[in-house]
């Protein structure tokens, strides 16, 4: 079902900010990671756990992020995450992050390969992945 799209909410934790009260820039991954897992686990595709279970691994092997404003402590936090191409050998993640104001404050992609938990080479998608993002 393409394109897909998720919405997932994080706030920003008081530990995850510097004195100004400004996120630090390395927590958005995680942020993102976190959309991205619930994201996959929506469609019932399953999660990394399943995946992992099944003898497939998914390391990122691309990330690219844009910063265009920062975000604060206790902001609640959009981040929405879009599949938009097949699944293939490896999946793309598009995100845009925004405020409660709706101002943008990141935008990214990560490239996912789909590799074998026992020989580490490329290998394919889970077949209900493959089934769901075609």
């Amino acid at each position: 079902m393409l394109p897909f799209h998720y919405e997932h909410h994080v706030r920003v934790r008081y530990a995850e900010t510097d004195q100004m009260g400004v996120c630090w820039h390395g927590n958005y991954l995680l942020y993102l990671e976190e959309a991205r897992g619930e994201a996959l686990r929506a469609t019932g595709c399953g999660s990394y756990a399943d995946m992992e279970r099944s003898g497939v691994m998914t390391p990122i092997v691309a990330l690219n992020l844009r910063y265009h404003r920062p975000a604060h402590y206790d902001e609640d936090l959009a981040v929405h995450v879009y599949i938009e191409e097949p699944v293939r050998a490896s999946i793309r993640f598009r995100y845009d992050v925004r405020n409660h104001a709706g101002e943008q404050i990141l935008e990214g992609t990560t490239d996912l390969a789909f590799i074998s938990a026992i020989t580490h080479l490329p290998c394919r998608p889970p077949l209900a992945m493959r089934q769901f993002f075609k």
